[in-house]
């Protein structure tokens, strides 16, 4: 069902209107009962692997420098990076994943190796957005735009240079007008 979502109606369609109110539904259930947290591990598996498969491998980007696509540290919900990066390199821009939980430390130093024209850090929940973690990147030679998407964001301060962006789609807009 999600390739074929996937295939029919795109990344951003498929993450709204298929994805994100089945996860929704499932938490729901496993808030209330208690039950059914492989439920929720199973999708979240099949979720993961669908767009996994969704997204192209750019060799030549529109972009000159990556975009770098992390959890803010001891985050560990990174689901949602996954629909990011298949719609962002079905765009043709370079994403490297850094994956949940990154330290601060594994972040700034993979900010430093790379470079990356913009970095995007996700927050599933408030205890994890904080706003230090933006301030103490590295400063490059080149811009980096910095990005803060998730729930976990929604009340949370968000200090300068970051923006916040709202929603799956406008995160991959936001992103692909900032480094094209």
């Amino acid at each position: 069902m999600l390739t074929d979502s996937l295939a029919s109606d795109g990344v951003v369609a498929t993450w709204n209107e298929v994805v994100r109110p089945v996860l929704t539904a499932v938490a729901a259930r496993w808030q209330l009962s208690g039950a059914g947290v492989e439920v929720e591990h199973l999708l979240n598996e099949c979720v993961l692997a669908a767009f996994v498969r969704a997204t192209p491998l750019v060799t030549v980007g529109r972009n000159h420098r990556p975009v770098l696509l992390a959890c803010m540290p001891e985050e560990r919900h990174n689901l949602p990076l996954y629909p990011l990066a298949a719609e962002l390199a079905q765009r043709g821009v370079v994403v490297r994943q850094l994956g949940a939980a990154l330290p601060m430390d594994a972040l700034a130093a993979a900010v430093r190796r790379t470079a990356p024209s913009a970095v995007v850090l996700w927050a599933q929940l408030p205890r994890y957005a904080d706003p230090g973690v933006i301030s103490a990147l590295p400063r490059t030679r080149q811009q980096v735009r910095v990005f803060v998407g998730g729930p976990g964001w929604t009340r949370g301060v968000v200090t300068a240079p970051a923006e916040r962006v709202a929603d799956l789609a406008a995160a991959v807009d936001a992103v692909e007008a900032a480094v094209t």
